[in-house]
């Protein structure tokens, strides 16, 4: 864990540096603010996105009878993924 939080640390100093001195395209055209905005929003879109489908991928050997009172929407989107079109 130490490693990886040093280096987590290392680079979001140096990705920030590099936006907040406007030696990006978007943070040099507009606002380095907004740069980091559309940064973030990015980041977190990615995280929703692999995280659903690491979740689709972990549900797939599992029944889905299992979850289907409790999590439903799981449940829609599980079967319809894995049983194609």
């Amino acid at each position: 864990y130490i490693y990886s939080s040093i280096l987590l640390v290392f680079c979001l100093t140096l990705i920030l540096g590099v936006v907040f001195t406007e030696q990006t395209e978007l943070s040099a055209d507009v606002s380095p603010w907004l740069a980091f905005a559309v940064l973030i929003f990015a980041i977190s879109w990615l995280t929703m996105v692999e995280g659903g489908q690491g979740a689709i991928v972990g549900l797939g050997p599992v029944n889905t009878e299992l979850y289907k009172d409790t999590h439903p929407n799981s449940a829609k989107c599980t079967s319809l993924v894995h049983r194609g079109d």
